[in-house]
């Protein structure tokens, strides 16, 4: 058994961390993460996925961009007025 206490602003954002990341409970949330953390090589390759994951969304944002962008601008790449 593992415990250690948090200030309530820690505790609310563990809380809402656990929500959002659909958790069963918090402690169930907050043992899986930590042992996520004890069980890599080192903390870097926790963020180098973490890093992965936000250049990959990254990716498909700026393709969803371009798709839009191509299909409101005229195929001359010319605006007019109206």
């Amino acid at each position: 058994m593992v415990v250690f206490r948090l200030s309530q602003e820690e505790y609310d954002r563990l809380r809402a961390a656990c929500v959002a990341a659909g958790g069963r409970s918090l402690s169930d949330f907050t043992r899986s993460e930590l042992l996520t953390l004890v069980q890599t090589d080192n903390n870097d390759s926790v963020l180098e996925q973490r890093f992965v994951e936000i250049d990959r969304k990254l990716n498909v944002l700026h393709a969803l961009v371009k798709h839009v962008s191509d299909r409101i601008t005229p195929p001359n790449g010319n605006y007019h007025d109206c």
